[in-house]
């Protein structure tokens, strides 16, 4: 695929996933492809599971994103109040880009990092390294069998001409994770952003088999909202409650 050639290939960075969550999400969960619970780290040797990915920073300020996709396989539109992501080793902000497969790619939230579990991460030369789970607010309506591709931008405070600052995305091979990974597919996205603006010509799907890693893997995510009950089910509610209430002051009368 021309868009990893040596440049700017994705800088890898393996992780233990155990992180505290620090933003309380209380709508339910409707995508669960979470952190890995098995095969973790140089211990797991062949069989790792968990990584972290990010494209080099240009010097021209014009630079590529990691992100991947997640799709509503149930028979209800989604109402999705939350993403969430989980990066490794940085202390800038966050910003998250997305849109319905498709459509543009925009940017739909951004938040600060809290303080980091400090040591509890390893990197592949066997440091350690701090990781952050970030609980992204947005208001997204998913139709019922429709995808959303996402994406983790930086804010860019490296400078202009300096390139911008963009987090590494945690990851994981499905197969190795021992965790639910609701739709992993063995790709992940990757996209350009040129002037601030994604440029739909250089934006579609790669796969970390062979172009940095010796395997697969998909972005770990986690998504909350509430199913939404389709127009006709409203009406027939509606209806019911409204025989109720008439019922209920006949007996009265």
């Amino acid at each position: 695929m021309k868009f990893l050639h040596n440049s700017f290939l994705p800088a890898l960075v393996l992780a233990i996933p155990l992180v505290v969550s620090t933003t309380a999400v209380a709508a339910p969960l409707l995508v669960d492809r979470g952190l890995p619970t098995s095969n973790l780290n140089n211990a797991a040797g062949a069989n790792r599971s968990n990584v972290a990915w990010a494209f080099a920073d240009f010097t021209s300020g014009d630079y590529y994103m990691v992100g991947d996709t997640f799709t509503n396989t149930s028979s209800h539109s989604w109402a999705i109040s939350n993403i969430r992501l989980w990066t490794v080793g940085t202390t800038d902000s966050a910003v998250l880009r997305g849109g319905i497969a498709g459509s543009t790619v925009g940017v739909i939230s951004g938040t600060t990092y809290g303080d980091a579990f400090a040591s509890i991460y390893q990197g592949s030369s066997g440091s350690m390294i701090n990781m952050y789970q970030i609980d992204f607010a947005v208001n997204v309506l998913l139709g019922a069998g429709e995808t959303y591709s996402f994406f983790l931008d930086g804010s860019g405070s490296a400078g202009a001409g300096q390139g911008t600052s963009i987090p590494f995305l945690h990851a994981s091979n499905a197969a190795l994770s021992g965790s639910p990974q609701d739709g992993a597919d063995n790709e992940m996205l990757y996209a350009q952003v040129l002037g601030g603006v994604v440029n739909p010509a250089e934006t579609g799907p790669w796969t970390s088999l062979g172009n940095g890693w010796d395997k697969a893997s998909d972005i770990n995510v986690q998504v909350f909202g509430n199913a939404v009950p389709e127009p006709g089910s409203l009406a027939l509610i509606g209806l019911g409650l409204v025989g109720l209430v008439v019922s209920r002051r006949r007996k009265v009368a």
